[in-house]
């Protein structure tokens, strides 16, 4: 079979779990065996190979190119979004690799910068499609929805979601990792008459590649090590996880924190006279594992919905339990006291509660490391290509 998978972004420009899906979809067609290819964003349009990969990268007509959305003034991604929506340039690059390599499938993800042309024109050229859905890109330009901000801000996010939901129509197959996404667009009238599935993101097999070389936690630390790994963005939670642990009034613990992003420098300076807290920046993928293995509780303090975290997956996949709000798709994978807690999103006490329970009882962490692993034992690679490709007719 030959599949081409469209993402906005791909290496060097990964930004989210979007990419990170694309990529263990990619590893696992290849060793699978089925040819593949890649459509995403480029600083220009040329057709590379990047470990064995095709991929088509294209440079749409806009105002400016989605990879630098965040350096740009609100005013003007008004105008982008427009342009984007319908962005016949776009269509007609993507249509022409399209007819080139005639694949059996099309399996797209994040379309942002792209454009919503794409749907239609998969379905015209006669290709099967399968759509996931990421985030709530097709509902708020900016893709988020924050926790007590449900409703939608100005008339433009009406119109923005009535115009996505004409445009995209309704590819063969819609999969969302989680049923809370799914149901959020099916109540919006999207996706009537595709067919619907919730499938699990695939975990790569990165996470466990090291395990043996770079061991694990000490177990004799005294200190139990919490971990922040993701963007340094408002919308993450991280001010407010920072604010909730200095005011934790005790000395065995400590928070590591990965990650790069607009409040970086805030951040530094926060911690910077505190031992108990300990700043990375930003970590290659690569290197993750090392300090997922030693750590003791992975914590994800989001004010944003979240679909299905990868941070989640990989901290699972490492062994290493879940603090994490209860919002969005996140309680799908969190289970309290199984494999980690979860917690009111943005609520100081509750969260410091569940802290300090976990602190006071250090014999349950050994138990909930064990039941991480058999939480995503069916993520692979291979069982989620097994399971998409035979919703296909």
């Amino acid at each position: 079979m030959k599949v081409c998978i469209i993402n906005s972004l791909y290496r060097p420009y990964m930004r989210g779990g979007a990419e990170t899906v694309t990529e263990n979809i990619l590893l696992g067609l290849k060793e699978a065996e089925h040819k593949s290819f890649l459509i995403t964003l480029g600083k220009k349009n040329e057709k590379i190979e990047l470990e064995g990969v095709q991929i088509y990268k294209i440079k749409p007509f806009n105002l400016f190119s989605f990879i630098d959305i965040s350096k740009s003034h609100f005013f003007l991604r008004i105008f982008w979004h427009g342009i984007d929506m319908l962005n016949f340039d776009s269509r007609r690059k993507i249509k022409k690799i399209l007819q080139k390599e005639k694949p059996d499938v099309v399996l797209s993800h994040n379309l942002k910068g792209i454009g919503y042309l794409i749907p239609k024109l998969i379905k015209k050229m006669k290709i099967q499609h399968v759509h996931t859905l990421h985030d709530v890109q097709l509902l708020r330009p900016s893709g988020l929805l924050l926790y007590g901000q449900e409703k939608p801000f100005l008339i433009l996010d009406k119109i923005y979601e009535r115009l996505c939901r004409h445009l995209f129509g309704s590819p063969d197959i819609v999969i969302s990792p989680s049923s809370w996404l799914m149901d959020m667009y099916v109540k919006r009238g999207f996706f009537y008459r595709s067919k619907r599935r919730i499938v699990r993101n695939p975990i790569g097999e990165y996470e466990t590649r090291n395990i043996e070389k770079n061991g694990r936690k000490n177990i004799a630390d005294s200190k139990v090590s919490f971990l922040y790994v993701g963007q340094l963005e408002p919308s993450k939670g991280i001010v407010f996880l920072l604010e909730t642990l200095k005011h934790l009034d005790r000395k065995d613990w400590e928070l590591r924190i990965a990650g790069s992003g607009s409040l970086e420098e805030e951040i530094k300076k926060t911690v910077s006279d505190d031992d108990r807290f300990k700043f990375y920046g930003f970590i290659k993928r690569s290197r993750l594992s090392n300090v997922f293995f030693q750590s003791d509780c992975t914590i994800i303090p989001s004010l944003c919905y979240e679909n299905s975290p990868t941070v989640i997956y990989e901290s699972f996949a490492a062994g290493v339990p879940v603090i994490a709000s209860d919002i969005g798709g996140i309680p799908e994978l969190v289970k309290d006291q199984i494999n980690g807690f979860t917690f009111e999103p943005g609520d100081k006490d509750n969260l410091t509660k569940v802290l300090c329970f976990y602190l006071d009882h250090p014999q349950i962490i050994e138990q909930l490391k064990k039941n991480t692993k058999s939480s995503i034992k069916n993520f692979s690679a291979k069982k989620y290509l097994q399971e998409v490709f035979s919703l296909l007719v």
